[in-house]
């Protein structure tokens, strides 16, 4: 069986730069046999019952070096349709099989998922494109495998996006997970959101008494102003400076 190439080309949006990507060369691992053949799974324990190591026959060992292949060979898979469907949005492909449809018509009707799906994969091609963009010139081979991995990035700001991974790449020692991935970008935007609440709080609610004590003040003034001259007196105006002599100190 000959081995597939990648089909990646470069391109540019004519209407727009905000999908001026370039693309990722993604050569899949070929599985063992076609992809398209069906897995016969061979006669074992039954399903949920865990078998002693001794159990296992070179059929088993077969088998699961079959399964990994097919993983291997779709692993990048995200990445593929993610850079069609950035390409397809980009240069509004759609249209050519009807003028007026959108493209989350489009993938709905076409290939049976909703935009959610669709934009997902076009943030993750964009984010390892971006890691890729940024780490690679400084020497960086290892990047995002499968979507799994990119998901905890892809709604981080691109910047964001180099420094997690860098710190990924440090603490993995070899063995990236998608657990490890998102601990460190859910962490740090935790830690972010955390710090930001305790800065920000005393002061919105510093701001907030100063503001209802101004608002305590015009009302005093308002309704000191608001009485007749013939009843106002120097006892009830003198009680109204005092008041709004406190407000004012407690503002300070």
């Amino acid at each position: 069986m000959s081995e597939p190439t990648s089909t990646s080309v470069d391109w540019v949006r004519a209407k727009s730069d905000r999908f001026n990507l370039q693309t990722i060369d993604i050569t899949p691992v070929v599985a063992p046999e076609s992809q398209d053949e069906p897995l016969s799974v061979p006669q074992g324990a039954p399903k949920g019952e865990s078998k002693d190591m001794e159990v296992f026959t070179a059929e088993d060992k077969a088998l699961l070096l079959k399964l990994e292949g097919v993983i291997a060979a779709n692993i990048g898979a995200f990445l593929r349709l993610g850079e069609a469907l950035a390409i397809i949005k980009g240069r509004e492909l759609q249209r050519v099989l009807e003028p007026k449809l959108t493209f989350e018509r489009y993938c709905e009707e076409k290939w049976g998922f909703g935009q959610s799906y669709a934009y997902r994969l076009i943030r993750g091609y964009e984010c390892v494109k971006n890691l890729r963009d940024n780490l690679a010139p400084k020497g960086v081979k290892v990047f995002p495998t499968n979507e799994a991995q990119v998901r905890p990035l892809a709604s981080l700001p691109p910047e964001d996006q180099v420094k997690i991974w860098s710190r990924v790449l440090k603490e993995a020692d070899g063995a990236v997970t998608a657990v490890l991935v998102e601990n460190i970008a859910h962490g740090t935007a935790a830690n972010k959101a955390a710090k930001a609440a305790a800065v920000e709080s005393p002061t919105k609610t510093e701001a907030s008494a100063e503001y209802n004590k101004l608002k305590a003040i015009a009302k005093l003034v308002e309704k000191a102003l608001s009485d007749k001259p013939t009843r106002r007196s120097i006892k009830k105006l003198s009680a109204v400076l005092m008041r709004i002599q406190d407000l004012l100190i407690d503002i300070e």
